[in-house]
């Protein structure tokens, strides 16, 4: 699965606040959505000064994203700034062929 590095940003302070009242609903009821086949939410943080909502998350595929992110796109008018991410061991394995050819 590939990783991916997701900031949400709530387009107003409205938004972000009837965000908030439905995100109690969805930890109370044990964030269902955050794993499922294919899909796992890994850590997410909040940065509520900032209208923010920061996650590190592995999918299959864009559509296991979409199926987690876009209900608040929907909803709240979260924008998403979607970026794919590697590990420590990936960027390891990487530099050490990089480096391999590179000396070759």
């Amino acid at each position: 699965m590939q990783l991916y590095c997701v900031i949400g940003t709530f387009p107003d302070i409205d938004s972000q606040l009837a965000g908030y009242r439905e995100f109690i609903n969805y930890f109370d009821g044990g964030c269902l959505n955050d794993c499922f086949e294919g899909f796992e939410l890994l850590h997410r943080v909040h940065l509520p000064g900032q209208g923010q909502v920061v996650a590190l998350m592995k999918a299959n595929s864009t559509a296991e994203l979409f199926k987690h992110l876009a209900p608040w796109r929907a909803q709240f008018g979260v924008e998403m700034d979607i970026t794919p991410a590697i590990s420590d061991a990936d960027v390891v394995a990487n530099h050490k062929v990089l480096f391999a050819q590179m000396e070759a």
